[in-house]
């Protein structure tokens, strides 16, 4: 069973996770974060960033690496991840310490023609990176992790994937505009960061969450599942399982 802490509120969740991170980041300088878009982080990236906001504190070696993209986008478009990004972590974070280079923050190209060279560049980059050191991970309605929606292999790479409909209605939620293909980590390099946060946060989530926590060995129908095979797994949630 993959290890679990749950917390009474997403707010105390966010928090927790944000001074668990933030020490990391201190002790080690040198220091690869891999991150997700969307709802769950949100909180976590605003308190984060004032965690790391002190004057003392040198994020010259900090690189960031998004888990995804929507395909095609361009970057400038108001509902691309980049944009997101930009707005509530790379900007926020530099103009709170200046030590941390907005060029540190990366993330796939939804504007590229090659995608394949585009997926086995960011391969290359997050290896030249040292490696993610925790990757934070959200999870989808039907148990998707980035957008590897379900049957997606373990032994996958960063790729071009079809968004399924049922996925695209619930970023539809949040975001407009969704395209129908996205880029993504694959799970093999998921997996392959040294640490793993999942949130899990919202109601909504309660029956795949359900589901992920009563698992025992990994299975393509729930990508997530996969986590199993990681050796350094920790969900957070403010979903209360009877």
């Amino acid at each position: 069973m993959l290890p679990l802490k749950t917390y009474e509120s997403y707010q105390s969740l966010s928090s927790d996770i944000a001074h668990i991170i933030a020490k990391k980041i201190i002790a080690q300088p040198h220091f690869t974060l891999g991150l997700a878009s969307g709802n769950s982080p949100r909180q976590m990236y605003e308190e984060l960033i004032e965690l790391l906001g002190e004057a003392d504190i040198d994020l010259s070696n900090l690189h960031t690496f998004n888990l995804d993209e929507y395909y095609p986008m361009a970057q400038s478009h108001t509902g691309s991840f980049y944009t997101e990004m930009m707005n509530r972590f790379w900007q926020p974070l530099h103009r709170t310490n200046k030590t941390f280079d907005m060029n540190h923050g990366h993330i796939l190209n939804g504007e590229v023609a090659d995608v394949s060279e585009e997926c086995s560049r960011y391969e290359t980059l997050i290896k030249e990176s040292g490696g993610i050191d925790l990757q934070v991970l959200g999870l989808g309605l039907n148990g998707h992790i980035a957008f590897n929606e379900p049957r997606s292999a373990i032994d996958s790479r960063t790729r071009k994937i079809i968004i399924t409909p049922k996925s695209r209605a619930a970023l539809a939620k949040t975001y407009d505009d969704i395209p129908q293909f996205g880029l993504t980590m694959g799970i093999a390099t998921i997996l392959e960061a040294k640490e793993i946060v999942l949130m899990v946060t919202g109601e909504g989530k309660r029956e795949v969450f359900k589901t992920l926590m009563s698992m025992t060995e990994p299975n393509a129908d729930v990508p997530a599942s996969y986590l199993l095979d990681h050796p350094n797994v920790n969900i957070y949630s403010d979903i209360l399982l009877q």
